[in-house]
């Protein structure tokens, strides 16, 4: 595989898909795909599967933290093998792109003053080659709500943080003491190439202050490793993450 997948916790696995991450979480043989990549990460799925020693047989579900295009991915074309995709209820609509601001165009007029930046004009061009503003919408969700522990492989609590998008979630495997919170929080800015705990920014957003806001339901969690949808892993406490990315404005 050209890139690698490793293992990060236990039962935990992570693909850095270029620019984005997703996740396998793996219990009794069973497993669950946390995000989908990009619109052409279906191969590297399917190779991620096998390296771990697992077949697609084996997957039970995909969990989106949200549904833009960087992180809906493939998820179409899994589900198209049999494999169910589910959402929390307020995202379904951006995960079938109905809903207003749903397509990725709506991000360029935010997107421009930006692109005077190499690091922004990298990850744009990137995430065009992968299929970014041409995405596969799902024809198919099914909804859930409420923080609640799903019955799927790993039992991730799944934790309402809005902001980023209607219905963004993040998955608390508290067992692990791992934090998979999509891009309520990342740990590199894909506009500047910073680093370290923070939000992503506002241009990114669909409601900056309610990104602030949805910080608060993390800080509380018990969890030693964060890990992101943009950047490497990050060791330390929720509280120090949120803390820090607070401070990162």
């Amino acid at each position: 595989m050209a890139r690698q997948i490793e293992q990060v916790a236990a039962g935990v696995h992570r693909f850095a898909d270029g620019a984005v991450n997703w996740y396998l979480l793996e219990e009794g043989g069973e497993l669950t795909l946390v995000d989908a990549g990009w619109r052409d990460s279906w191969p590297r799925i399917e190779q991620a599967v096998q390296a771990i020693g697992r077949q697609l047989s084996d997957l039970r579900t995909v969990l989106l933290t949200h549904g833009h295009p960087d992180h809906l991915g493939a998820a179409e074309r899994v589900r198209r093998a049999g494999v169910p995709v589910r959402a929390r209820a307020p995202e379904v609509d951006r995960a079938r792109g109905k809903a207003r601001g749903a397509s990725p165009f709506a991000l360029v007029p935010k997107l421009l003053p930006h692109l005077r930046r190499p690091t922004t004009l990298a990850f744009v061009v990137h995430a065009t080659r992968h299929g970014f503003m041409t995405p596969r919408w799902l024809t198919d969700v099914t909804p859930f709500d409420g923080d609640e522990v799903l019955n799927v492989p790993g039992r991730p609590r799944a934790i309402a943080t809005p902001g980023h998008t209607e219905g963004h979630t993040s998955y608390h495997l508290a067992d692990a003491g791992v934090l998979l919170c999509g891009d309520a929080m990342a740990t590199r800015n894909v506009l500047t190439g910073d680093l370290g705990p923070r939000l992503l920014p506002d241009a990114l957003n669909t409601d900056p202050a309610q990104t602030r806001e949805s910080l608060a339901a993390l800080e509380g969690l018990e969890a030693d490793l964060l890990l992101p949808g943009h950047g490497e892993p990050w060791r330390g406490s929720a509280a120090e993450a949120v803390r820090q990315a607070r401070a990162a404005g």
